[in-house]
């Protein structure tokens, strides 16, 4: 099965998420950031909407 490896748009993804005032240090961003490439999408692994 091949998968479609995409890269992950931290530029884009990282300011809408509510994680975005947590430090890079600390899960789950740390999380994200050691995973640049996603299955089939460009948004990161732990980004969640910040609800605004």
């Amino acid at each position: 099965m091949d998968e479609n490896y995409q890269e992950v748009y931290f530029d884009k993804y990282c300011k809408t998420c509510k994680h975005e005032k947590m430090e890079e240090k600390f899960d789950p961003c740390n999380e994200c950031l050691s995973e640049p490439v996603n299955a089939g999408s460009h948004v990161p692994v732990n980004w969640e909407d910040q609800g605004k």
